[in-house]
């Protein structure tokens, strides 16, 4: 389901009306702005039409919110295998370790983005931009493999 508020976000990060949006993803403004409003939930190809017009990855625009803590957790028993995720415990502190080079990637460059924002290198719109715009602006992304 697509998230309205994440929708809207995006469209203002690139700087477009709900009008401009709409013509360039080949709909009306009108649904865009039932779609932003949560009125309406556009299909599956709309969706792609929509994530191509802003450059971003359809699940950018997916309303991901798990209810509880718990949901979290089986979420990551879901991707477990396919992530090569385990729990790394060393002393008080925890964290989740992968073997997988593209979530690595992505720890690596998110790691970066944070502290780039933190220490005033990127605005708090380029660091939103980044993670809405992600895997489309990942510098990984862009390197031969």
């Amino acid at each position: 389901m697509i998230s309205g508020q994440k929708l809207k976000k995006l469209r203002l990060l690139r700087d477009l009306t709900q009008k401009e949006l709409a013509i360039k993803a080949g709909l009306t403004d009108a649904a865009i702005r039932n779609y932003e409003l949560g009125n309406r939930s556009p299909a599956k190809e709309q969706m792609q039409k929509i994530a191509q017009a802003l450059d971003c990855d359809i699940s950018a625009l997916t309303d991901h919110e798990p209810n509880s803590i718990h949901e979290f957790i089986h979420i990551i028993f879901d991707y477990e295998k396919e992530m090569k995720l385990k729990p790394l415990i060393d002393g008080t502190t925890s964290a989740l370790l992968s073997h997988d080079m593209n979530f690595n990637d992505f720890l690596v460059e998110w790691d970066e983005m944070r502290k780039k924002h933190y220490n005033g290198e990127i605005t708090d719109e380029e660091f939103e931009d980044w993670k809405l715009s992600f895997p489309k602006k990942s510098r990984f992304l862009r390197k031969d493999r």
